[in-house]
């Protein structure tokens, strides 16, 4: 019975062990990931995802993300939102200029 119980306990430990480990790999990604981000990437992101709010709200679509990369250089960059019923719309979005909004690239 007692021999039971110690296996018990090593069994915990070891699932606490792991858990925990877990958990702080995946803090450490996140943390390396934000640190990696330069400045003007994110900021580009960071307005991009403004005017993909403002359209997703007026659309009724859920935003999900935009890079922040604008890999063909025109003033816009690739985004995503989801509509109610789940499906992936991909958009493109400005980050610079202030009267322009986002535009249907196709729903996947």
């Amino acid at each position: 019975m007692n021999n039971l119980k110690n296996d018990i306990k090593s069994i915990v430990n070891l699932m606490n062990i792991t858990i925990i480990s877990f958990v702080v790999i995946i803090i450490f990604i996140i943390g390396i990931s934000n640190l990696t981000e330069n400045s003007q990437s994110r900021h580009i992101r960071q307005f991009a995802e403004k005017k993909l709010r403002l359209f997703s709200r007026g659309y009724s679509l859920d935003t999900i993300n935009c890079d922040g990369v604008d890999i063909n250089h025109n003033g816009f960059v690739n985004c995503r939102a989801s509509d109610r019923k789940q499906n992936i719309i991909l958009l493109e979005c400005p980050y610079k200029e202030k009267n322009s909004r986002c535009n249907y690239l196709f729903k996947k």
